[in-house]
């Protein structure tokens, strides 16, 4: 399922020129494991699980996010003229009460600065407007200002919540939210 194409833009960050988001289906599983991997690899410190946490996961680990559970939503990889270029994923985790979280958010650096990011983020926001959420969140390693000053210009704002980072407790995450009752308030952010 295409959850938003963007590809009639003119250029320049932001623009998304050739960018396409999909939601992953199971049959893609593999996909979205290399990219995983590749994220894991590239910013080790900007996620709750390791490289070497993720190399050992089955086929059947891998495939579980598809299984119903009650914490699982999309999954989505976006793509740069075709090549796969980034990746993110909303879950329902219990112990946030069940609110959209982003998770996995990772854009390729051959991909940086091309709108990929943004395009992701649009496609979730779109699908938590559809599903009538208020708000959605996300967490931000609080070591990584680059992050946290973009998702600001988005238009999330830090909430005041922390909690230590699982695979390194050295480090905070930083919890962040963005309204979703009013269109207006993301599109100003563009």
């Amino acid at each position: 399922m295409t959850a938003m194409v963007n590809g009639e833009s003119s250029g320049g960050e932001g623009s998304g020129v050739g960018v396409r988001v999909n939601e992953v289906p199971e049959s893609d599983w593999e996909l979205w494991r290399d990219l995983r991997l590749e994220a894991l690899a590239d910013s080790p410190t900007a996620f709750g699980e390791t490289l070497a946490m993720a190399r050992t996961k089955t086929e059947e680990d891998w495939r579980s996010w598809w299984d119903g559970r009650p914490d699982a939503g999309p999954r989505y990889i976006a793509s740069v003229d075709g090549s796969p270029a980034g990746m993110c994923s909303i879950c329902f985790p219990e112990d946030h009460d069940r609110r959209p979280l982003l998770i996995s958010m990772w854009t390729s650096p051959k991909a940086r600065g091309r709108g990929v990011g943004r395009a992701m983020l649009d496609a979730c926001v779109a699908y938590c407007r559809r599903e009538g959420r208020p708000q959605f969140r996300l967490g931000v390693v609080d070591d990584n200002l680059s992050a946290l000053r973009w998702y600001e210009r988005y238009g999330f704002t830090l909430t005041g919540g922390s909690e230590p980072l699982f695979s390194d407790p050295s480090k905070l995450v930083l919890w962040m939210a963005v309204s979703l009752d009013s269109e207006a308030e993301t599109e100003a952010a563009a």
